[in-house]
Formats: structure tokens, C-alpha cells, sequence
């Protein structure tokens, strides 16, 4: 059974009031930490967030378990061990877009997906200073604010598309076609979820992403599939795979028509395929 979605929905609210919205613009020197390199960051609002809502949401939904990124990041074998067993996961990004949050800038979003039984059944994004919160249940549909929200589904052409790629992406992208008009609009938000948000919500229509940690894509992948379009790993050999949390892959296309996916991936296997040079 899945937990109440507006109840999840106020617990997300109410700790990025108390934990991250307060600190926004606020940090001083030493409640800002690099992780792995210069910017991979984490502030006191991200751990003392995702500590708290992995205590509120573990206690809602008695047996599950939770994977925050902070918690993962110290310990290496977290996600091994809670994707091995068989209780419900809280997939929690207590504040995607640190980079942002720590430089005073938008956009930056508290994400949450609940996994079970190797299916992401349900997703939260919400935005911690206004509270704006984008939803899905597995079945449901995508609701913006309580409204439902769709794909452009009616964008087949990549000329025509709107999407997000990194600035490493997009020279490569151009170095292997050797030509630049591809896409009518790229843009690069430093915030995987307000770009999963804009696909949703048919501003934009697609998202490419090398890196594939469960709490950057379990729940925006989950809103732009159940907003009408696709989310799967790039495809080197002609086979097709969904993305899932718990899944593996070179890189992850998200699309809001077969015919952009299909484009899209056919672009980009130069650039983030394994048999790129």
C-alpha cells in the first residue's frame, strides 16, 4: 500500500521550511563540505534534512527503509544493501542542486521516490522555497500543484526539440556531427529535478544524463513517464531497456514522444554510448 500522498507531500514541505529554506542564502563558510571534488558539495541543510526526513518517513511507513544521498556517500555499501532486500525504500535527494543552494542561486529541489518490489511506484519534487510540488503515483498520472500535467507528446522531430544536456555533452555532441543545429533550445539547469519538472510539464522535451545515481532520476523519471513520456537507458545494440532505480546503464534518455527518443538516442551514441571514441 502507499502511503498517503499528500502526507508525504506536508512531511517534504515541512522539513524544507525548518532545514533548507532558512539556510538559503545564509550558509556560512563551515556549513559548507566538498564531497568528492570542487563541485560535488554538501551543506548542513542537506544532511540535516535527509536525516530528518528518513526519521518522519520511515516512521509513516513502518518496515521500510530509506537511501539518502548524504548516507550513501558515507557509506558505500548502503544502496547494495537496501536494494538486496525486500522492504520498501525511501529514495531521498534532501536538496538536488546543492552547487545552487550553496551559491545563493536557483533552482534547487528536495526530491523523494518510494521503491518497492523493483518498481518505483510513487515520486515527490518540490520546490523548498515556495513549496511548488510535482507528484506522481505509478497508474495516477503527474499532477503539478494539484493539477494534472502532460508531455508535449506532439514534438517527433529534434529540430523542433526543447531539452537539457550538460556543456561536456553538447561539444561532444558537436564534435561527432559536426554541425550545431540539432535541438531548437539546450539549456543545463545544475538541477536534475526542476529539468524533470519542465519535461513534465511539457516546457521542455527531453533530458540526457551520464551519471545515474537512484535519488538524481527514481523520481523524475516517475513524473515524465507518467506525465506520457519515456524514460530509458540509451540504447547501443537496438535493445530497449526502462529505466529503474535498482537498473544499470551508459546513460538515460528521457523523451516525450518515441519518435524524439528514438532521434535523441540515435545523436547522442557518439556521445554517451560505450563504443564512443
Amino acid at each position: 500500500m502507499t502511503p498517503d500522498i499528500d502526507k508525504v507531500t506536508t512531511i517534504i514541505r515541512e522539513v524544507a521550511a525548518e532545514e533548507i529554506a532558512p539556510r538559503f542564502g545564509q550558509l556560512d563558510a563551515g556549513d559548507i563540505d566538498i564531497k568528492t571534488h570542487a563541485q560535488d558539495l554538501v551543506t548542513i541543510a542537506d544532511t540535516e534534512a535527509e536525516r530528518i526526513l528518513t526519521q518522519r518517513l520511515t516512521a509513516l511507513l513502518p518496515g521500510s527503509v530509506a537511501l539518502g544521498e548524504e548516507a550513501a556517500h558515507h557509506d558505500a555499501g548502503l544502496q547494495g544493501r537496501v536494494f538486496a532486500d525486500n522492504a520498501p525504500i525511501w529514495i531521498i535527494d534532501p536538496v538536488d542542486g546543492t552547487k545552487n543552494f550553496a551559491h545563493q542561486r536557483q533552482p534547487f529541489r528536495s526530491m523523494l521516490a518510494l521503491y518497492r518490489d523493483g518498481v518505483t511506484i510513487a515520486a515527490w519534487i518540490v520546490d523548498p522555497i515556495t513549496g511548488d510540488v510535482t507528484v506522481a503515483e505509478k497508474g495516477s498520472g503527474t499532477f503539478h500543484n494539484g493539477k494534472q500535467v502532460t508531455v508535449r507528446s506532439d514534438v517527433t522531430s529534434a529540430a523542433s526539440a526543447r531539452g537539457f544536456l550538460i556543456s561536456y555533452a553538447r561539444d561532444r555532441l558537436v564534435k561527432a556531427h559536426g554541425h550545431h543545429n540539432f535541438f531548437e533550445k539546450l539549456s543545463h539547469y545544475s538541477c536534475c529535478g526542476a529539468e524533470y519538472e519542465d519535461i513534465a510539464q511539457g516546457n521542455y522535451d527531453f533530458c540526457a544524463y551520464r551519471t545515474l545515481k537512484p535519488w538524481d532520476h527514481a523520481p523524475g523519471t516517475l513524473l515524465v513517464s507518467e506525465a506520457g513520456g519515456i524514460a530509458r537507458y540509451i540504447s547501443i545494440d537496438g535493445v530497449f531497456r526502462d529505466y529503474q532505480a535498482n537498473g544499470d546503464g551508459p546513460a538515460l534518455i528521457c523523451a516525450s514522444s518515441a519518435e524524439l527518443w528514438d532521434e535523441v538516442n540515435t545523436l547522442l551514441l557518439p556521445v554517451f554510448g560505450k563504443k564512443a571514441s
